[in-house]
Formats: C-alpha cells, sequence, structure tokens
C-alpha cells in the first residue's frame, strides 16, 4: 500500500542531481509560475540511495507545498526552497552518524494545521478534501528504507520538512 515492494536499487547519487530533477519537473508543473530557490551545499559528497525512489519522495513533499500555495493565494506569490547541508554527528533511530545529508524543503505556504501535524506521515491523513493521504506516508517509508529520518516544522507562513540521509556506510550505534 505504502509504495513498491521492491528493493532500492541503491547506486552513489548526487543528492543534488535528485533536487534539480524535482525543479525541472515542479517548473515544468507550475509553468513557471512558482519561485523555486536552490540553496544547496556543493561540498555534499555522493549518498547511497535508489535516485527515482528520492525523486518521488521529495517530488511528493514539493508538489504538497504547491498545492498548499496555491489554495491560499496566487502560485505565483509562492516561495519554496529547497536546501542542502552537511551535518556533523547526528542520530537516526539508535545510530550515530558521523556525517549526514540534511535536505530542506521549506515553503511560505498556509502552514500545516496543527490537528494534522502528530499525524501527518500517518496514511489516509489528508488536510486537503480531494486529498488522499498517501504522498507522505509513502516518502516516510522511501526515506526509512534509506535508514533515514524524515521531521516536519510548520507554522502559518513558513514549513520545512527536512530529510537526513547517512553520508557513511559502518555508523556506530549509540
Amino acid at each position: 500500500m505504502l509504495g513498491s515492494n521492491k528493493l532500492p536499487s541503491l547506486a552513489m547519487t548526487n543528492i543534488h542531481e535528485v533536487l534539480e530533477r524535482v525543479c525541472s519537473l515542479v517548473e515544468a508543473e507550475s509553468q513557471g509560475g512558482i519561485t523555486l530557490v536552490r540553496d544547496y551545499d556543493p561540498s555534499l559528497p555522493d549518498v547511497l540511495i535508489d535516485r527515482e525512489q528520492m525523486i518521488q519522495a521529495v517530488l511528493n513533499i514539493v508538489r504538497n507545498a504547491m498545492q498548499a500555495i496555491s489554495g491560499q493565494n496566487e502560485l505565483r506569490l509562492g516561495r519554496i526552497s529547497l536546501r542542502s547541508r552537511a551535518m556533523r554527528q547526528f542520530t537516526i533511530g539508535h545510530t550515530r552518524h558521523r556525517l549526514v545529508a540534511r535536505i530542506e524543503i521549506i515553503d511560505n505556504g498556509p502552514g500545516i494545521p496543527a490537528e494534522l501535524q502528530d499525524t501527518l506521515f500517518y496514511p489516509m491523513v489528508s488536510g486537503r478534501p480531494d486529498g488522499t493521504g498517501l504522498g507522505l506516508a509513502i516518502t516516510q517509508n522511501i526515506i526509512s528504507q534509506h535508514q533515514g529520518l524524515i521531521e516536519c516544522d510548520s507554522h502559518p507562513g513558513h514549513t520545512t520538512f527536512s530529510i537526513f540521509l547517512p553520508l557513511e556506510q559502518g555508523a556506530t550505534s549509540s
């Protein structure tokens, strides 16, 4: 129900290729009607991911942001930022990683209602009347398959989804 049962096809990939692919898809869908801001850390090393699955995960978040913005005002007033950074000594679950990639998708939409924030990644939870509530559950599943973590912080005018992906193999349990 939450995406493919197929194991990820992992390969060393530049995460910025994933983000750029999402940007090109969104620019085509919005016909240039939304401002996309890129803020990348060029020093990030390649990450071991399934490129297609990661594109799907990031695209789900960015499309949700577009829909939230367009429901609030003119799409052209919307702004979505994609940011990448390296973080040192970060714990995901019970594993401490020396280095992780932090990917942030930030929008200036209306924010996620407080009553949905605790259940946001559950299947069938949607803030839109026509939403299926599967996009973020699938996204979380993809990130988990990559031993990563996804978090959300939202208030009116500012929503940030943060994806954390390990950049090294053989991390230590804490």
